[in-house]
């Protein structure tokens, strides 16, 4: 049986994810329509319920004492994991569902911006389902095979989403290019001012410049 500390963590933690994707199931079916958003949001969307269902079960075989001391300790990173990813899932569903149908895609790319590609729904779906999947293959959980293989298809069709984002918006628009002692110097910069000195130079800013040949 599981220590009375480790396995009030791990309970703690489960409940915690449960919780949070029950939240996600609320903003979502509370919208009148998904115009305007990603379709990955509707696939994510269709996903959740496997994983309230596995951790669901995991939570009740835990509570019964099925579970050893030392299992619940080893997995407790595992659903630390799985709660990170479902609290960024859960904060993009309510700052996106909720919007208005124009303005939806603009601030679901401004927020995923900010998290990089892992934080994409489907890539965070992807993430809280293989963790799952991790807590469902191990630790003693007796889930049935049914859910087993309904979780690993859930992978499988997460993993083949079109993206929501493309990957090109994470990429870094400036290129320099540092040259030092003699030779050229190659500088591109998309947008933004430039600042060039070297030892004793002078530097100047301006907006425009001129070039002619002097005489």
């Amino acid at each position: 049986m599981a220590g009375v500390g480790e396995a009030s963590l791990v309970l703690g933690l489960i409940s915690s994810v449960i919780a949070i994707v029950d939240g996600i199931n609320q903003v979502y079916d509370a919208a009148a329509n998904a115009e305007g958003l990603p379709e990955a949001f509707r696939e994510v969307a269709g996903r959740l319920p496997i994983v309230q269902t596995i951790l669901a079960s995991a939570r009740i075989h835990i509570s019964a004492g099925d579970v050893d001391e030392g299992s619940c300790k080893a997995m407790q990173p595992v659903i630390t994991q799985c709660e990170q990813k479902a609290e960024k899932l859960g904060k993009l569903f309510k700052k996106v569902v909720p919007s208005d149908d124009a303005s939806r895609g603009e601030r679901y790319l401004m927020a995923v911006r900010t998290l990089g590609k892992g934080g994409k729904v489907e890539s965070l779906m992807k993430g809280i389902l293989q963790d799952v999947q991790l807590l469902a293959d191990n630790y003693g959980m007796r889930i049935t095979s049914d859910l087993v293989k309904e979780l690993s298809n859930a992978i499988e069709d997460v993993s083949e989403i079109q993206p929501s984002v493309p990957d090109i918006e994470f990429q870094d628009t400036t290129f320099t290019n540092n040259n030092y002692g003699e030779g050229t110097q190659t500088i591109s910069h998309v947008q933004g001012d430039q600042y060039l000195a070297t030892g004793s130079s002078k530097m100047y800013n301006a907006n425009t410049m001129t070039f002619g040949k002097v005489d």
